[in-house]
């Protein structure tokens, strides 16, 4: 059986260009891990799941790496692989610390509020830069959106795949609005 079939797989990072003639690439990382890269000996295609040995990895403006595998020798080879995600298997990605997770096991969680009330899966997550907002998409197909914030997320469950919030006041736009008393507005 093919590698393909009897691992799992998390994409840490994407082939952008050429970088000049001698099979060297720019490479968009999609890694929080600090040298990611550099502790990597093998890296995998997305394409066909092929192992390509890393000889040599440096950093290059604009948050890029630029990348040398052995067996890319000219830009011509690597033009032919522009947008294919660079693959680890699961089993090498560095051990977390607690209370913190790899996007590839948040997207896909069903999202159920600390009241029982199911608001459909994490279909994408966006980087903002001071919190992650996990992209739920509804029941009715409408996307909801809810900040990765420790007031909001309370639980995560794994095992399950579920994620249980408490969302602050005016998150949920079907949320009924308090009634003014009248007494208040005059």
């Amino acid at each position: 059986m093919h590698m393909k079939d009897t691992t799992e797989w998390a994409t840490i990072g994407t082939i952008v260009a050429p970088f000049g003639i001698r099979g060297e690439m720019k490479v968009f990382p999609l890694s929080d891990v600090p040298d990611r890269f550099a502790a990597l000996r093998t890296i995998y295609f997305s394409s066909d799941y092929s192992a390509h040995k890393i000889d040599a990895v440096r950093p290059y403006k604009a948050n890029m790496l630029v990348v040398k595998l052995a067996d890319l020798h000219d830009a011509t080879a690597v033009e032919q692989l522009r947008n294919v995600a660079l693959l680890i298997p699961v089993s090498e990605m560095a051990q977390l610390p607690p209370d913190s997770y790899y996007h590839h096991d948040i997207v896909g969680l069903q999202v159920i509020t600390v009241s029982g009330r199911e608001l459909g899966k994490i279909i994408d997550i966006m980087q903002t830069g001071s919190n992650d907002v996990y992209v739920i998409k509804g029941h009715d197909g409408k996307q909801i959106l809810i900040p990765a914030l420790k007031d909001v997320v309370k639980q995560i469950d794994l095992i399950r795949h579920v994620m249980y919030i408490d969302p602050m006041k005016g998150l949920l736009d079907d949320e009924p609005d308090e009634e003014i008393d009248e007494d208040e507005q005059q």
